[in-house]
């Protein structure tokens, strides 16, 4: 009955790339007794399955560059040439070097000509260019929302990381860093080949790199971020953190504020919609740099006088940071995501107004935006938009009071300069 082959498993301490190195480093093992079992594949961690061998000790290991040219039936006529010499395949380092034993001492080496060698080499450095071109096209696909937006629209991208910091930072930290290690262990690795063959094309032999284990390393860096990434993220979801709490009511509006009823004009009489299912639901979301984050909103039909009923509506956002810098980022970011999100309004009317409103093809202007200077705010812009066809434009208040953000928009019967007069005087007082 056959004796179980006992496997050992040992950390490469150098580099796939390093041709002069992996080899002395199998023959150091054969010498102390350990023959190479297999060399692990796609899974490749780090670590190389060994099995003890008393007569591996006589052993010699030599790696042969897979070539570029050869298909299967000429691989199959060379191992074939190398078995006569006295080499038998082992196993193969990935797509860069097939590996081959000897036990007889007084068989000549595989390669005698470094010259010879060199070129044999063509292919590692081919491989080495798509694997970096491989990471640096992935970046940009994995990023290709994030490119144009960096470009165009910084500030609300400053935006949206404060105001969802606990997820973003983390996410965006994570990835950068796995990005990084890609592409560096990209680069040193064409940057090892090409050194590789340019030794061997002036004749002289290959210089072991110094045996810093940096494929275990670079294995373990990637998947301990990922496992933190995950981990994170479920202890996130978990806790409900990434939840949005919604809001039954202004019961519940621990913050600066004003109500639809306070900002009508003298004499109006108001009704809320029967199905409030027309407004967006009071919601409130935290974060590590913003951790109050108030979005509501009131509306109804509104009488004045003996005029003719309208819409009128009031959305209120609130943002308190961590620090006025913080703040004036979301202000920024809050100010440009408004503009562009007018300014995309405008551009689907005018390109849907022949078809969906043929009588009113230019009902819709252009918007006004201004910055103002307010007693007791730090900054304010006004936008003011209007369809024709509507009795009253639509204000948008966007203002910043040091750590605290707040959107005032106002729309049919509200006074908005009643409302921002109101609510910048409690966020004196608060």
């Amino acid at each position: 009955m056959a004796r179980k082959t006992h496997q050992i498993k040992k950390w490469l301490p150098c580099p796939l790339w390093d041709f002069a190195g992996l080899q002395d480093w199998l023959n150091e093992q054969a010498q102390a007794g350990y023959a190479l079992e297999k060399w692990p594949g796609f899974w490749f961690i780090g670590r190389v399955i060994f099995r003890k061998d008393s007569s591996a000790v006589h052993a010699r290991y030599c790696l042969d560059p897979i070539q570029e040219h050869f298909g299967i039936a000429k691989l199959r006529e060379q191992e074939a040439g190398y078995q006569e010499l006295g080499w038998h395949y082992v196993d193969k380092i990935q797509n860069y070097y097939a590996i081959y034993r000897c036990d007889d001492p007084q068989a000549p080496d595989l390669y005698t000509d470094l010259e010879s060698l060199s070129w044999a080499m063509k292919k590692q450095v081919r491989i080495a260019c798509l694997r970096l071109l491989f990471w640096l096209v992935w970046a940009a696909v994995l990023f290709q929302d994030e490119w144009p937006r960096l470009l165009h629209e910084r500030e609300a991208v400053v935006m949206e990381l404060i105001l969802h910091s606990d997820v973003l930072i983390p996410l965006y930290a994570i990835l950068l860093i796995l990005i990084l290690n890609a592409l560096f262990h990209g680069i040193n690795t064409l940057r090892g080949v090409r050194r590789i063959r340019a030794r061997l094309r002036r004749g002289e032999q290959p210089i072991p790199r110094p045996r810093r284990y940096p494929e275990p390393l670079h294995n373990l860096v990637d998947w301990s971020l990922l496992g933190a990434l995950v981990l994170y993220l479920g202890c996130l979801g978990l806790s409900g953190t990434m939840r949005t709490k919604t809001l039954s009511g202004p019961e519940e509006w621990a913050f600066p504020h004003v109500t639809l009823e306070e900002v009508l004009p003298a004499g109006a009489t108001f009704q809320d919609y029967v199905h409030q299912g027309v407004l967006s639901s009071d919601t409130f979301d935290r974060s590590w740099l913003a951790p109050e984050q108030y979005d509501v909103a009131q509306g109804g039909m509104v009488r004045v006088g003996d005029a003719v009923q309208q819409e009128t509506r009031l959305y209120q956002e609130s943002v308190q940071t961590l620090s006025p810098t913080l703040a004036q980022g979301i202000y920024r970011g809050r100010v440009a995501s408004q503009h562009r999100s007018l300014e995309l309004y405008r551009l689907n009317w005018e390109k849907n107004a022949p078809y969906l409103h043929p009588s009113l093809p230019n009902a819709y202007g252009e918007f006004q935006e201004e910055a103002l200077s307010y007693p007791g705010l730090d900054g304010l812009t006004r936008f003011i938009s209007q369809v024709s066809n509507q009795t009253a434009p639509h204000t948008f208040y966007i203002g910043w009071a040091d750590d605290r953000v707040f959107v005032l928009h106002c729309s049919g019967a509200v006074d908005s300069k009643a409302a921002l007069e109101l609510l910048v005087q409690r966020l004196a007082e608060d």
